[in-house]
């Protein structure tokens, strides 16, 4: 299956998944709230969902963002 999200806009799609804000997303992307906004407005779009929380399980289902980041081996 050929992707429909862009690599931004799935890491922004990530950071949604991971119960971040707007404006923490952008903090952690180095962009505007607005931005962020239209971001993850065109991931809805891309995905025929009508909220965040659709956007993130329709992209889980395709294989477009993983269902949570891999655990990081102990140091």
């Amino acid at each position: 299956m050929t992707s429909v999200l862009t690599p931004r806009l799935r890491e922004c799609l990530v950071h949604a998944r991971d119960g971040l804000t707007a404006i923490q997303i952008g903090d952690a992307m180095g962009l505007s709230y607005r931005t962020v906004n239209q971001y993850l407005s065109d991931c809805y779009r891309r995905l025929g969902a009508r909220n965040r929380t659709q956007a993130v399980s329709i992209a889980v289902r395709r294989g477009e963002i993983p269902i949570a980041d891999e655990p990081k081996p102990p140091a």
